[in-house]
């Protein structure tokens, strides 16, 4: 009885804590400022935190494996930078935008080759990464902003009817990490190696390959993002994207998604995106200061981690 009344409580957290965490904040912050729930507050949140939600998509494929990758933001700096000399240089939206992309798929795609390849763990390669591109970006540009960005500002400030462009791109990005989770062998297969690498790799699938394919879906994802941050402030910022990368892992982690793979839903990264864009938004509304936003998004991906080791310790028992 105990057993199973632990497997019960591991499932509910599992599949629907998120959402119970998102609703208790939602009325919480509702009732400390009335202005919160207002349209146009969240749809601006929602808006203003888009990044996040796109670069954790990718985040949650690699914690799916059991990896993580740290480099992110500096990921979406750098592309996003360059993207912008891009549009600066040939005012080409669409141009300037696959520039963005494929700068950050080239270096998700260098970290997932390195890490699989000279069995390098991923905290010590993207911490690498992270250094080196934001070092390089700084370089590149004299950590000087690049203004002039004509055009561009459609990703990060236009409409297309009453839908602000990030939400939509957002939406898109949702739909297509779902169906790769959801409706692809390549998603059964992330799964599976976060689930058990040797049972996978026993089983025939190429882990090595999976594990490279996630962390170039992370890059893709953080040159994606890093174009929409650039184009939501209208300047290219070598600057942009700090502690991006651990607002998107703290949205999977609180979302559900295990730190040891295996485990998570792409629903539970929306809510969990969700989360942390509207308790930054409530701090802000509180006048809290960014040094103590800090601290308390420390203290929730901590509690997540305890939370999720204790309860799924708790339905193997």
């Amino acid at each position: 009885m105990n057993k199973k009344e632990k497997i019960n409580v591991a499932e509910i957290y599992s599949r629907f804590g998120i959402f119970i965490i998102l609703m208790v904040t939602l009325i919480i912050s509702a009732v400390i400022s009335p202005a919160f729930l207002s349209a146009t507050n969240v749809i601006n949140v929602i808006r203003q935190n888009v990044t996040i939600g796109i670069v954790a998509c990718g985040a949650q494929l690699v914690l799916l494996c059991g990896d993580v990758d740290l480099s992110s933001g500096s990921i979406a700096a750098f592309a996003g930078c360059f993207a912008a000399m891009v549009q600066v240089a040939s005012n080409n939206l669409f141009l300037a935008l696959l520039t963005g992309i494929v700068i950050g798929a080239c270096l998700g795609f260098v970290n997932g080759l390195i890490i699989t390849r000279c069995e390098i763990p991923s905290f010590i390669m993207t911490l690498a990464t992270q250094q080196a591109a934001r070092g390089a970006i700084l370089a590149i540009t004299k950590a000087k902003p690049i203004p002039g960005l004509d055009g561009f500002t459609w990703f990060g400030q236009g409409y297309v009817g009453p839908i602000p462009v990030p939400i939509i791109i957002w939406v898109i990005v949702l739909i297509i990490t779902g169906f790769i989770l959801n409706k692809m062998r390549f998603g059964r297969y992330v799964y599976a190696v976060g689930g058990n690498r040797a049972a996978a790799s026993a089983s025939g699938i190429k882990v090595k390959n999976i594990i490279t394919k996630c962390f170039t879906f992370s890059g893709l994802m953080a040159g994606l993002g890093g174009v929409v941050l650039m184009a939501r402030v209208n300047s290219g910022q070598p600057n942009g994207g700090e502690q991006l990368e651990f607002d998107a892992i703290t949205a999977v982690i609180i979302g559900g998604t295990s730190m040891s793979g295996g485990v998570g839903n792409i629903y539970g990264t929306i809510a969990g995106a969700l989360f942390v864009g509207f308790l930054i938004n409530i701090m802000t509304l509180l006048n809290v200061g960014a040094y103590y936003q800090q601290i308390v998004k420390g203290v929730i991906i901590a509690l997540a981690v305890i939370i999720d080791v204790k309860v799924r310790k708790g339905s193997k028992k």
